[in-house]
């Protein structure tokens, strides 16, 4: 029995031991407040990136509905710090918080983001994201989007951004 055990002990030993070097971790957060220090300076809940690239705009699909990369900010990270972690989580695409795009009624704190390097937009988390790709705002209207009027407000956001 003891040496079921033991070599069932050194299985999962090297089953976790697999997983964890298989692991990437986020980048280094690339937002730097005015000081130029990594910065705390947006603290909200949830945090997200509209990420231009191109001109075109990344978005995931969860849940057969569209909208931009984001979710929970940790604690004590700042909301930046979280948007730029959340999009890499979710999409594989490394990103540079460039300023605020805006800040919903839910508290929701949605950034202009840039790819550092070359985007290869990848699902990264599956049981939170089925999708994720660039679309122009011209095809914003054929998607099924998270909450109502997001098209609308985010191709206005978008194209006004683009026409600076």
């Amino acid at each position: 029995m003891w040496k079921l055990f033991t070599s069932g002990k050194r299985f999962f030993v090297a089953v976790m031991s697999g997983l964890l070097l298989g692991c990437e971790f986020a980048p280094d957060c690339t937002f730097e407040n005015a000081e130029g220090k990594t910065g705390r300076v947006d603290q909200a809940y949830t945090a997200g990136c509209l990420v231009l690239y191109d001109k075109e705009v990344l978005l995931v699909e969860a849940m057969g509905k569209w909208g931009p990369p984001g979710g929970t900010v940790r604690s004590g990270e700042s909301s930046q710090c979280g948007a730029e972690r959340e999009t890499w989580e979710e999409t594989n695409v490394a990103v540079s918080v460039q300023g605020t795009a805006a800040v919903f009624q839910n508290g929701f704190h949605l950034y202009w983001c840039s790819p550092v390097g070359k985007p290869d937009p990848k699902v990264r988390a599956p049981l939170e994201v089925s999708n994720v790709d660039f679309f122009s705002t011209e095809e914003f209207a054929n998607l099924r989007w998270r909450y109502p009027d997001q098209a609308k407000e985010f191709s206005r956001m978008v194209n006004k951004r683009l026409r600076r």
